[in-house]
């Protein structure tokens, strides 16, 4: 008996010990959230909007994840903010579009004195569809050439990515962009200054709703088509073409039908598309990116709840930004590949 009590006692003592260490082992192994920080737009915009949602639905559905939406500001700021902060490359996901990754890498506009590798910066998944076109308060001004002499604003600052292309696409046409008188600003002040006299021409700014074409009109737009009399410039569709195969260019088009931005609008209205979409440095832990795809591809039908600009994000659309496979993160490619997410454009 004395024997057999002691062996029991030992049998009692392995199982308690096996017990407490895989207690402490697992504790050990338990993992604490992954911090990741998302930074969109300013305020004010749909893309920040958005990325309230998309925080609040990684926090509401993963354990893995804990996220935090900030105000940021342009794709320029982000992509120079993971250029000084490598320590943030690993949790910041950012708002950005496929114009600004071209500027980058050619190192062209805001990049010209930047150097890096900007294959770097990978996309993780379709935020959006912008539209970029041109407007006036002048009935006589119908086409690009009738703007040469003319005041216009096409962006915010010098060297800008609408500039760039606006005038890529002009040049093509053999319209003399030197003869054009630039100023620049931002949307609501571009709006006030058309408004007031003091431009001819502005750019006017949208986004997609719903896909084929049904637009929203950026809120300066919307607000200067309520209050005066707006026309609309198209651009021509051989000068886009031709640009778009000499540089490269991410640029697309889309012909909206009549009415679609203004009562003004009476003719079909041909605009640029720049797609826009969440990014990361290619330093973002593959499970992470991951993470934060199945979340979406799972919840996306409610991210419309924050903003109606969110509804063109499905589990089709993801990878709709029109750009190589390469072009998004590894992670997001593998993503893709198993839940048979075509990679692909938005096909207009």
């Amino acid at each position: 008996m004395p024997r057999r009590k002691y062996i029991l006692l030992n049998i009692v003592l392995i199982i308690i010990y096996l017990f407490t260490f895989s207690s402490h082992l697992k504790a050990q192994t338990k993992r604490e959230p992954f911090q990741l920080e998302i930074s969109t737009l300013p305020t004010g915009f749909a893309s920040y909007l958005i990325g309230v949602g998309l925080a609040d639905l990684i926090n509401k559905k993963s354990t893995m994840i804990k996220a935090t939406h900030i105000e940021g500001r342009s794709p320029v700021v982000h992509m120079r903010t993971l250029i000084t902060k490598p320590e943030k490359r690993k949790n910041y996901l950012f708002f950005n579009t496929t114009w600004d990754i071209w500027e980058a890498k050619k190192r062209i506009g805001p990049f010209e004195k930047v150097p890096f590798n900007y294959d770097e910066f990978r996309f993780i998944f379709l935020m959006g569809v912008a539209g970029n076109g041109l407007c006036t308060l002048d009935p006589n001004l119908k086409t690009l050439k009738d703007m040469i002499g003319k005041r216009v604003i096409f962006d915010s600052t010098p060297g800008g990515g609408r500039e760039i292309v606006y005038k890529g696409i002009m040049n093509e046409l053999g319209i003399p962009v030197d003869k054009l008188k630039y100023q620049y600003a931002s949307g609501e002040s571009a709006s006030a200054a058309l408004r007031d006299g003091m431009a001819d021409v502005i750019y006017s700014g949208s986004a997609i709703k719903t896909l084929p074409h049904t637009h929203v009109a950026s809120p300066f737009t919307a607000e200067l088509v309520a209050t005066k009399n707006v026309y609309f410039i198209s651009f021509e569709e051989k000068g886009i073409k031709s640009f778009k195969d000499k540089t490269g260019h991410p640029v697309d088009f889309q012909v909206l039908p009549p009415k679609i931005l203004g009562p003004l609008q009476t003719e079909p209205y041909t605009i640029l598309l720049k797609p826009l979409g969440f990014c990361a440095h290619i330093d973002m832990p593959e499970d992470v990116v991951q993470e934060i795809l199945r979340v979406v591809y799972e919840n996306a039908h409610l991210l419309k709840e924050y903003t109606p600009m969110a509804e063109i994000i499905t589990k089709e659309s993801l990878a709709s930004l029109g750009i190589p496979e390469v072009a998004y993160h590894p992670s997001a490619q593998k993503f893709f590949k198993e839940k048979g997410v075509k990679i692909k454009g938005l096909g207009f």
